[in-house]
Formats: C-alpha cells, structure tokens, sequence
C-alpha cells in the first residue's frame, strides 16, 4: 500500500498511474470532491495537510507515503499560503509518519539548493538556499532540513528525490511548463529569451520514485536531473517552423520594472519576472545524477521525446 500526496499534480497523477500498472494499492490524498482517476485499487481521501486526522487515516496500514504536495510558485507574494503548504504540511506528514513503520520519499526540487557558477557541477551536495532566496525554493530547503531532522533525531526511513523541470504527458492541468510548451506550439507565446532548464520527464521521473521505494537509502538525497534544454532548441522542438521573438535575457532583466507594472494591472499569462529569469538565467548545465543512477536505476528519455509525447497528448485530449 503506498500513500501519496499531491496526487492531482502533474507528477502526483502520472505517479499513481504508473503504481497501479504495477499493481500496488494507492490512497491519494485531495483536496476537492472531483477524482480524476478511478480504479478498484485506488482510494482518494479527501482532506489536506493541515487536517491531522486525514493525515492519520492516509498513513494508517502504508507501507510507503510519497509527499509530492507542493504550493509551486514563480514570484507570487502570498509566501504564507506558500509556507503553509511546503513547511508546516510537511511538518505534519512527518509527525503523522513517526510512530508507524512507513517509508517516506520527500519529492523536492533542484532549486532547494544554491545556484552553481557557470563551470561548477551540480550535484546533491550544494549549500541550501537561504531566506533571502527565492522564496519557493526555500520553503523546499525548509522542507528537506525537516526531514533529515526526523531521520536523525526520530529514526524516521525518510529520504529525498531532488528532480529538475518535470515535463511530459499526462499532464492535464496543464502545469505551468506545460502550458508554456502548448502556448509555444499553439503559436500564442509572443517572445522567449536566453537562458534554459535541466528537464525530467515525468514517466522516467515517477519510475525512478517508484524504484526508490525498496532502493533509497535512508536519509539520503538523489538528484534526478535530466538534460539541459535552452528556451530557443526547446521553441523549435515545440513548433519546427514558426519560433517566437528571441529577447535577450538581459534586456528583460533592465525592463522588469516596466513588466512588473504592466502585470499588476493587467496580468500577464506568463510568469517574467525576477525569480523566473533568473532560474533561466542560472539553471544548471552540469549536472550530475549518478547517484540515482547507481542506486536507484534512474533513467531519462530524450527531451525532444518527450515534448512530442506532450503536445500528441494534448491534441489527443484537446487541450488548446
């Protein structure tokens, strides 16, 4: 029986999927009443990760919980909403885990860590963010101290997946990534810039944390990185003949005062603003994922595989 949170998420879903294809029993928690997925293996529970007796029934006769519940955010201010969800809830899954033998895999992210410079490789031992970071991000380095914590002080069997940008179908949402690839392909994104993304695909992602399971060591960290796209190959892979306006990444920088007021009062549909640059501007291009490689059998597909996946997929299920 394996637990998990977030299951409407773009990995959450794909996730669950992927377990009941290989026959396990899955609880899931949600939030709302609407299930996405129905099979005689799956139960949904509805409740979220304030609610502790949800969080009790959701451990309760586990083997494994997966914690992917995460409140993403790129510049948003409403950092207690944020907070509340990335390091209180994960407080309180992990209070919930403490008197049950349960494996627990917390699903963070590769920006919990410090930025590299330019020749630096980028691997599970890079300083964690500090407060005056991105505030996303650092809510995700609160999150994992949180739970090396429990390890050492409680004895808990809980251990870190730190993937990169997740892409890939299912992707029903559609995320934020996913929605720009769309927008791309659609011809509706009016410009892109420098800079790019390490990306996983969510298929490769989600077999590499069910491999975890039975094959994570116990307190450790694994980066499952993938590979480094820019936005102008990543542009041609989402539509081979019509490629958006290039402007460069500095230019937006010194206008982001001007792009910040138009969006207040105006909103605009794609996140450009400091945060967002500078995770263009800064993504890792070295990265070594040997680790769960080694350990955990991690394995990624061709990104450009896995964009023609995406938008076959959104075409299949019409989602324009």
């Amino acid at each position: 029986m394996i637990s998990i949170t977030g299951g409407t998420g773009h990995l959450g879903i794909n996730l669950i999927q992927a377990l009941l294809e290989q026959n396990f029993l899955v609880k899931a928690l949600i939030r709302h009443s609407s299930f996405p997925l129905s099979h005689p293996n799956l139960t949904w529970i509805q409740g979220d990760l304030n609610n502790l007796e949800i969080l009790a029934r959701l451990t309760d006769q586990s083997d494994a919980i997966i914690h992917c519940a995460s409140a993403i955010s790129l510049g948003e201010i409403d950092h207690e909403s944020i907070y509340e969800v990335n390091v209180t809830g994960t407080q309180n899954l992990l209070n919930a885990c403490l008197d049950k033998p349960i494996r627990l895999a917390y699903i963070s992210s590769s920006t919990a860590v410090e930025d590299p410079l330019e020749d630096e490789v980028f691997d599970e031992n890079r300083p964690y963010r500090s407060d005056k970071s991105f505030y996303y991000a650092w809510t995700k380095a609160q999150g994992e101290i949180e739970v090396l914590q429990r390890v050492k002080n409680n004895n808990l069997d809980a251990y870190i997946i730190r993937p990169t940008a997740i892409v890939g179908p299912e992707d029903p949402g559609p995320s934020r990534f996913g929605r720009t690839i769309l927008d791309i392909h659609l011809g509706k994104l009016p410009f892109i810039t420098d800079g790019g993304y390490n990306m996983v695909d969510v298929r490769d992602l989600s077999q590499t944390i069910i491999n975890s399971l039975l094959r994570a060591k116990k307190g450790s960290i694994y980066l499952t990185g993938g590979q480094y796209i820019n936005l102008k190959k990543l542009a041609k892979m989402a539509h081979s003949t019509k490629t958006p306006l290039l402007l460069p990444l500095k230019l937006l920088i010194g206008l982001l005062p001007f792009i910040e007021l138009y969006d207040r009062f105006f909103k605009l549909k794609w996140p450009v603003n400091k945060e967002s640059l500078n995770a263009l501007k800064y993504a890792p291009k070295k990265m070594n994922s040997s680790k769960a490689v080694k350990e955990l059998g991690h394995n990624n597909r061709a990104i450009e595989n896995s964009i023609e996946d995406l938008i076959k997929w959104f075409a299949k299920n019409k989602i324009t």
